[in-house]
């Protein structure tokens, strides 16, 4: 044979090899043992493909090239874009641009495994079967289950479109999250519509399987995704009765409206059977990092629901809160509770509202220019519904840091001159009350005119009025009529300090000197004038008006502290010894005698016809007290100030070994006595009552009882007087110097509690769903939270406290509170908070509550059976059984009886 023939020979050979190849590597087997990834990119002119896919499978992956298909198999992925499919078996179809993915049967758990998971974007999908088409981005499922916002959503086919709308054939909507769920509601057709809302058709409720004859022709579910602004929507009103009250009524409906991620809206209104109504509004708003608050205005027109002749009362309510975060050098805060004052009585559903009579509003603003340089401004409004004083004003402040004017901006250490510091301290206020007048007077002095002789030297029992709308003598109504006479008995005060500090002084190195000087003083815009009435022996006060007047002090001091240590050492047991920490200070203070009445800050006025012998020896009628001009409650006993304070500090602690001999420290600490300390003064120039109150106060912490006490003792005598039959006359003479004693008791308070839980309980909270800022919280108040993996807690706090001046009958508070929670079991838990005052002899403010937790729904039982012994029952209970979820929220069956059903306006 030729060559030539040779060559065509070996020509036709290779190409029938070539062809064989082909034809294998047409269905080759990637991989079949280990987990490849193989990244395929197609020519977007045929597939018109957007972007690259990926694809792998742990058991094998099948490519076949002549009908353009990949057969994956055992953990298949398929990754094409922001679309990603996971299954136990996967086809990709390049012909149609089309994925199919489905589980496999296991033939030794006899279920199917590896169900496709269809991911795109945050959505999940699990099906039964999958069909995706890559170029019209619709899709084919069976069996579906999905999360959208807070519901899941099951159906048996679906379909969905490039729009993302997804059209589901008997379908059931529900959120609880099990697969075979507590309750749904179920619906032959359910179209998801974007990323908006769900609708469905005719449908009806199933609770535990079992169909329920309620439902609806149509329904309609908006849900939010994360990170969006909430949805628009009308708020469902509560319905029940007061029945002998406002009757039937109509409340809490209305619109909420999301105006944007950082506010919303509530439009509210209520309506009763007998004539009553009211509007609301109320709003949250928060800026990250920056402030968060909350606004309420309520408007209510309520009738007393009588058939004839019925009566009307207007309340209103406006209630602002503003929490700024730190930021910068300036702030600015409000809490603003303005009411009228049947508001609470008649309108609020909160006991302790309810039992409240004081109502406090203030708004604050600081700015500080640099390090040394502070501004602020403030407005307030105190209210109290019961004895309808208001008192409102504006209080502004200007401070200059202390700062030391002789030290150089380049020096390094402090010479002695350079101690010597000076700040200053401006403040003002504008005050406006409604209490023009006192006729029972609260005074140390009977104001003229007074209705009896027999109310003097008495201490008057506080104000209860007879009917809602009674004022008390000398309080006038807020309105526009008593506008005018309220600014003109306004009181406007200026106050400055500028404080000056010496050079510290070292006495043999233990001892601190700080001698220091004050210079400060007041502006008014009002005075009064004191005239004695003879006739009924009463005071006289007559306001004048003109000019500012001033009133300013001097005062000097100096002061001396240092600090003791003695130790004890004892060898007994595991105590090795007790050390006792003492912290002595004294102080010296020098004052002239401002309430001298020619300086013109204080007016000598007499104030009874008491006939005694004063302490020159000589006959006097009449007490004369010292009446500041400026301010009627503000007395003095006259004589200049030069006051020497003393103050005694003290700790224990003792010295305990360790139980264990591998312990990291061999010994410990334990605090006996963590605090008791006696104070007082002495004036140096006093004429009378040289020698004021001794206070003391003590804490400690014994086998983690929390115990502590304090009080204050008078040591001068009280002896009887019939001016003063209740509370006798003090004397200037000091009971010890007349065997009487060392001192009277005048005020004690006492108190101890403790926290009973099991052990570990107070160890910091640990979860890893809080942030790291919802934990610190939890750490920092956990009082205030249920740790359902502590099964029980008990707490109590026993406070007794006394006040007694001079011979009068002590007024005692004596009272026990205590709060405890249980599981019952792992979904129960039981709580009690109540509390019991021994000198009414009766439970206080109780509460119980019960919860249930059942899944997908929630059950909680609270009732508060009494208020308070002195304002009496003001019982209210509440039972909810409703779905955990915040979007269907009105399916609920609730039951509530309160305090204000029991009838009036």
């Amino acid at each position: 044979m030729n060559s030539i023939g040779k060559n065509i020979i070996l020509l036709l050979s290779v190409l029938f090899f070539w062809s064989l190849s082909t034809q294998a590597i047409a269905q080759k087997v990637i991989s079949t043992d280990s987990t490849q990834k193989v990244v395929v990119k197609k020519d977007s002119s045929t597939t018109q493909l957007e972007t690259t896919v990926f694809y792998s499978a742990i058991d094998s992956t099948i490519l076949d090239a002549e009908n353009q298909v990949v057969n994956l198999y055992g953990g298949a992925k398929v990754k094409y874009g922001q679309i990603s499919l996971e299954a136990d078996y996967i086809r990709l179809d390049w012909a149609k641009n089309e994925v199919f993915a489905k589980g496999t049967y296991d033939s030794t758990s006899k279920k199917e495994i590896g169900l496709p998971l269809f991911m795109q974007g945050s959505d999940k999908y699990d099906s039964r079967e999958i069909r995706y088409n890559f170029k019209s981005k619709k899709a084919i499922i069976k069996e579906i289950v999905t999360q959208q916002g807070e519901g899941f959503i099951q159906g048996s086919n679906v379909k969905k479109d490039e729009e993302e709308n997804m059209y589901i054939r008997n379908a059931i909507y529900t959120t609880c999250n099990l697969s075979h769920p507590h309750f749904n509601i179920r619906a032959r057709k359910i179209k998801v519509v974007g990323r908006k809302e769900i609708i469905s058709g005719p449908f009806n409720f199933e609770l535990n399987d079992i169909p329920l004859p309620i439902g609806l022709p149509f329904g309609f579910f908006p849900y939010s995704q994360p990170k969006e602004a909430g949805k628009s929507g009308i708020l469902f009103p509560t319905y029940g009765e007061e029945p002998n009250g406002r009757g039937f009524y109509l409340r809490d409906g209305g619109y909420y409206w999301a105006a944007s991620e950082n506010i919303g809206i509530r439009f509210t209104s209520q309506i009763y059977s007998k004539g009553g109504w009211g509007l609301g509004a109320n709003s949250q708003y928060n800026k990250k990092y920056r402030y968060s608050g909350n606004f309420n205005l309520a408007y209510n027109r309520n009738s007393n629901g009588a058939e004839f002749s019925p009566t009307y009362r207007t309340d209103f309510a406006l209630q602002w809160s503003h929490s700024p975060r730190a930021r910068g050098n300036s702030s600015f805060s409000a809490s603003v509770n303005l009411v009228s004052n049947s508001y609470n009585q008649f309108n609020t559903f909160n006991s302790q509202q309810y039992m409240s009579n004081t109502v406090s509003s203030a708004i604050q603003y600081a700015k500080n220019f640099g390090q040394n340089i502070r501004t602020g401004i403030s407005f307030r409004v105190n209210q109290n519904t019961t004895t309808r004083i208001l008192d409102a004003g504006t209080d502004f402040n200007f401070g200059m840091n202390q700062f030391q004017p002789f030290k150089k901006k380049k020096s390094i250490g402090d010479r002695f001159i350079d101690q010597f510091r000076i700040g200053l301290d401006f403040s003002g206020s504008v005050s406006l009350n409604n209490q023009v007048s006192d006729l029972y007077t609260r005074y140390e002095f009977d104001v003229y005119p007074r209705s009896s002789n027999d109310l003097r030297g008495t201490i008057q029992k506080p104000y209860v009025p007879k009917s809602i709308d009674d004022l008390p003598p000398g309080v006038l109504p807020v309105n526009l009529n008593t506008l005018p006479t309220l600014l003109e008995k306004a009181q406007t005060k200026f106050t400055y300090s500028i404080p000056l500090s010496l050079p510290n002084i070292k006495i043999n190195r233990y001892i601190n000197l700080t001698p220091g000087i004050s210079w400060g003083g007041n502006m008014y815009t009002r005075s009064y004038k004191y005239t004695y009435m003879k006739s009924d022996s009463t005071v006289r006060i007559d306001t004048i008006g003109g000019l500012p007047k001033f009133s300013q002090q001097i005062a000097f001091s100096a002061s001396m502290n240092t600090r003791l240590y003695g130790t004890l050492n004892i060898k007994k047991g595991r105590l090795e010894g007790i050390r006792h920490t003492m912290a002595p200070s004294i102080s010296v203070s020098y004052t002239p005698d401002y309430s001298d009445p020619t300086y013109g800050f204080f007016q000598d006025v007499r104030i009874n016809n008491r006939k005694f012998i004063n302490a020159d020896g000589v006959e006097q009628i009449g007490d004369i007290r010292r009446i500041s001009t400026f301010d009627p409650k503000i007395t003095s006993y006259g004589g200049a100030s030069g006051a020497i304070s003393f103050g005694l500090q003290n700790t224990l602690e003792a010295k305990i070994k360790s139980k264990s001999d591998t312990a990291t420290k061999q010994s410990e600490k334990i605090s006996i006595l963590d605090n008791f300390g006696i104070n007082g003064s002495y004036n140096l120039l006093a004429k009378e009552y040289p020698l004021s109150n001794l206070g003391f106060n003590a804490a400690s912490r014994v086998k983690k009882f929390d115990i502590n006490f304090g009080g204050s003792l008078d040591p001068y005598l009280y002896v009887e007087d019939q001016f003063f039959p209740q509370v006798g006359r003090r004397t200037p003479d000091l009971m010890i110097k007349l065997g009487e004693g060392l001192a009277r008791l005048q005020s004690f308070n006492f108190s101890i509690g403790k926290r009973f839980a099991p052990k570990g309980s107070d160890k910091p909270k640990q979860s890893s769903f809080g942030s790291t800022a919802q934990l610190n919280q939890i750490n920092r108040n956990l009082e205030d939270y249920v740790d359902w993996n502590i099964p029980w807690t008990l707490s109590f706090s026993y406070q007794y406290s006394m006040f007694k001046t001079g011979l009068a009958t002590p007024q005692v508070i004596s009272g026990m509170t205590f709060q405890g929670d249980l599981s019952l079991s792992e979904k129960w838990k039981l709580s009690v908070n109540s509390g019991y005052d021994f000198k009414f002899k009766g439970l206080t403010y109780t509460t119980l509550s019960v919860h249930r937790d059942l899944h997908c729904w929630e059950m909680n039982f609270n009732w508060t059976p009494i208020a308070s012994p002195f304002y009496g029952r003001a019982s209210n209970y509440s039972f909810d059984l409703r779905v955990k979820s915040s979007l269907l929220q009105d399916l609920k069956i609730s039951r509530r009886r309160s305090f204000y059903d029991k009838g009036g306006f």
